[in-house]
């Protein structure tokens, strides 16, 4: 039977290190969408996020949830944690600091 005593100390303090997701921006933040943003409704199509839209951000466990208003009517969406930090790191989405 193998149990975390059977472990080598080093061994278990890396798993526990990489189990752990690390948290890249706040807990609320703002954002624009700069480039091609997609996210799916239900089971339906992807629908583009407009570029230039201002967007508030709440960190969710495992999601970003982007929220705006267009025609005067309120949206939110979410992305998964690592769809989203991708739109961030090819330039699709723009962080606001501060």
């Amino acid at each position: 039977m193998n149990t975390s005593a059977d472990i080598p100390t080093d061994a278990a303090e890396e798993a526990v290190v990489s189990a752990v997701e690390v948290q890249r921006f706040p807990e609320h933040f703002q954002a624009t969408i700069t480039g091609t943003v997609q996210h799916r409704v239900g089971d339906g199509p992807l629908e583009d996020i407009p570029r230039g839209t201002q967007v508030q951000v709440d960190t969710a466990i495992g999601s970003y949830v982007l929220s705006w208003t267009q025609e005067d009517q309120p949206i939110t969406v979410s992305l998964a944690k690592r769809e989203f930090e991708l739109y961030v790191d090819t330039g699709e989405i723009e962080v606001r600091e501060g």
